[in-house]
């Protein structure tokens, strides 16, 4: 009984204790990771642009589907790891520039808009995803941080790699967003 009772007094002051750091972790965050492929660019833009075909390229994706438009934008539903999430197309410029951003409402624990730039280098195409994204739950920001807050950026960057039949080491890079 003792022993039960210490257990669950150590169970109550780590989760308070993951609470306090979680707490002192910014909600909001901005990173971004890069690639260099030797693919064209118009042929990366093609693959990055084509939501449907995900599930082709990134084992990831388990399906993505073309959603209901919302205020004139494409949409598209993903079912990613077991997660469905709507994701919005805010911004498109060919062959080089996409904005799109997680569709959330006031019950969502985490959210955010993902840039994705893509430049001509004599070499092929240098790809950047910057996330600036927010984690509503302390327990979430300490798990994410766990993780690794580039981890998702990074998982699509190396699958993009392999669909080109490249090993790439995504970079963490700092990219200014103030415009």
């Amino acid at each position: 009984m003792r022993f039960l009772k210490r257990a669950v007094i150590v169970l109550v002051l780590l989760v308070a204790c993951v609470y306090v750091v979680g707490m002192r972790m910014p909600r909001e965050h901005t990173v971004s990771s890069r690639i260099q492929l030797t693919a064209p660019r118009d042929s990366v833009w093609a693959t990055l642009r084509n939501f449907g075909d995900y599930p082709k390229w990134h084992s990831d994706f388990k399906s993505s589907v073309r959603g209901e438009p919302r205020s004139g934008h494409e949409v598209w539903v993903q079912d990613v790891d077991g997660m469905t999430m709507s994701v919005e197309f805010l911004e498109i410029r060919p062959p080089s520039y996409l904005v799109t951003e997680i569709v959330t409402d006031e019950k969502s624990q985490w959210g955010g808009v993902w840039t994705y730039d893509l430049v001509s280098t004599g070499a092929g195409t240098e790809v950047t995803i910057t996330e600036a994204g927010w984690v509503k739950s302390p327990f979430l920001r300490v798990m994410m941080k766990l993780m690794g807050t580039h981890s998702t950026m990074d998982g699509v960057l190396k699958a993009l790699g392999a669909k080109y039949g490249e090993m790439v080491t995504p970079e963490h890079v700092t990219v200014d967003t103030r415009g």
